[in-house]
C-alpha cells in the first residue's frame, strides 16, 4: 500500500462515526440484554467485540460513501 493511500484513508476516516456507532451498539445491546436477559455484556472481551463491530461499520460506510461520490 502506498503512503499516499494511507494518508488519504486517514483523511476520510470519521472518528466521530466510530465513537457514535460504538455508543449506539452498546445502547442497543443493553436494551436487548435487558429484555431477553442474555447477559451479553458479561462476555469475555466484550468491549473488543463492540470496537470491532463499530470499526467495521465505519470503514464499510467510508468505502460505500467514496464509491457513491464517484458516480
Amino acid at each position: 500500500m502506498d503512503t499516499g493511500n494511507i494518508i488519504s484513508f486517514l483523511k476520510k476516516f470519521s472518528f466521530g462515526r466510530l465513537i457514535g456507532s460504538g455508543i449506539l451498539l452498546r445502547v442497543v445491546i443493553a436494551i436487548v440484554d435487558g429484555i431477553f436477559g442474555l447477559e451479553i455484556n458479561e462476555l469475555t472481551n466484550f468491549n473488543f467485540y463492540i470496537f470491532g463491530l463499530a470499526l467495521a461499520y465505519t470503514v464499510l460506510w467510508m468505502f460505500n460513501k467514496s464509491y457513491s461520490e464517484e458516480d
